[in-house]
Parts: structure tokens; sequence; C-alpha cells
């Protein structure tokens, strides 16, 4: 019929529907994923403590995580004391696995494992005095700027 030869002659747009723009923000609470909190803080350099061993990145969700580099447990960055006891149990794993295989591979990685636990329990202490060193001599021009400015008024 001329209706179908007619229909055959136009162009058929042949189209999928398209999915919906990403690029619109939309902070409304009900729009957020449930059980996902993102972090608006970037990450930048000495906003947490260094331990060897470990290396602070982003993760999913903007949040700010600390990963054990030996085997990629991650932590979170503020937990210092719980990063430090994982590097440290690893050392001993190591050690453990040395001294039963006997193996150089295993000696080298256990030294590793060793020096990076040992780095890592003695960098705070040091940390301490150098901060409490700080602090004295702050301390110290400040009372030494104080003592100019009475002799000065008197």
């Amino acid at each position: 019929s001329t209706a179908k030869r007619e229909a055959q002659k136009s162009r058929t747009v042949k189209m999928l529907p398209k999915a919906k723009r990403d690029y619109i923000v939309d902070d409304r609470p009900s729009q957020r994923k449930k059980g996902s909190t993102s972090c608006n803080v970037a990450l930048t350099k000495a906003k947490y403590e260094n331990i060897p061993g470990t290396r602070v990145q982003s993760a999913a969700g903007g949040r700010h995580v600390r990963v054990v580099i030996q085997d990629g447990k991650s932590f979170d960055p503020s937990n210092v004391s719980g990063a430090r006891r994982h590097l440290k149990k690893l050392a001993e794993e190591a050690a453990e696995l040395a001294r039963i295989h006997g193996g150089e591979a295993r000696n080298a990685l256990a030294k590793t494992a060793a020096e990076a636990a040992s780095k890592a329990s003695n960098q705070r202490p040091l940390a301490k005095a150098k901060s409490r060193k700080l602090k004295k001599e702050r301390k110290r021009q400040h009372q030494d700027k104080s003592k100019n400015s009475v002799q000065e008024a008197s």
C-alpha cells in the first residue's frame, strides 16, 4: 500500500535512550548513596604522621587511608599505633620465615621488614624530642623579647 511505501522512504531514527547527565551535581541528602560519606578535604603533605613502610592515599568516596606497602592492608590515617603494630607483626613473621627456611631471599625480606618496623617504632620518640626542643627555643625567644620590652620601657 501507499502508506507502507511512504513509511519505508522516510528516515527512521534508530536511537537508544541516552543516559542521564552525570555532570549535574545534586547534593540533596535524598540523592546520595546510602552508607557512603564523602570527605571533601584535600589530602596534603604533612597532614598525617609519616611512617616508613606506609603510604597515605585517597580511597573510594574521597576518604583518606593509610596503606601498608608490603601487604596492602589499610588503616585509618590517624591510627598510627595500629599501623606500627602491624608493621612490627610483619617483621616478626618475616624473621620467623627466614629462620625456618633459611633462604637468602627470605633473609633479605626479613631484614627489610625489620628495618621498616624499627624505623617506624623509633621515629615517634625522635619527633617528640624535636618538637620539645622547638617549643623550648620558642619559649626562650619569647622570654627574651619580653625582657627586652620591659627594659626598654624602664
